[in-house]
C-alpha cells in the first residue's frame, strides 16, 4: 500500500472564536495562512501539516503548509512564540481561506494588532 508522502511536522491548532482567528490569520500571504503558536525549532520553508479545527467549519480541516514566518521568541507588544503557515493552492486551502475571508469582513481594512503585523 502508498502513502502519500506527508509533511515532516504535524501541528494540531484550536481557534475558538473569531478575535482570534482575526489575530491567527496571515491574509498578506497569497494563498492565506494561520499563525500557530509553538516553542518547537522550524526553518523557512519547512512542510508542515495543519490540522485546524476552526470557528465555523464542524470537523477539522487538513491543510499543507510552508512556515512562512517565524516568531523566534515573545514580543514586548503581545507577539507569541511561533511560525506562520502558508497554505498551499489545493482545493482545502482554497475552501478554508475562502471561509475565514467571508468570517472576517473587512479584515485588509483593519489596523488591529495581529499576531505577526
Amino acid at each position: 500500500m502508498n502513502m502519500p508522502d506527508l509533511p515532516g511536522k504535524m501541528i494540531n491548532l484550536t481557534i475558538p472564536d473569531k478575535p482570534e482567528l482575526y489575530r491567527s490569520y496571515l491574509s498578506f500571504l497569497q494563498h492565506g495562512g494561520l499563525f500557530v503558536p509553538s516553542n518547537d525549532s522550524f526553518t523557512m520553508g519547512d512542510e508542515v501539516l495543519l490540522i485546524a479545527n476552526l470557528p465555523g467549519f464542524q470537523e477539522p480541516k487538513y491543510l499543507r503548509t510552508k512556515v512562512a514566518w517565524i516568531n523566534h521568541a515573545a514580543t514586548t507588544s503581545g507577539q507569541p512564540q511561533g511560525v506562520g503557515l502558508a497554505f498551499g493552492d489545493d482545493q482545502v486551502a482554497i475552501e478554508v481561506k475562502e471561509a475565514v475571508e467571508d468570517l472576517l469582513p473587512g479584515l485588509k481594512l483593519s489596523d488591529r494588532p495581529t499576531y505577526t503585523l
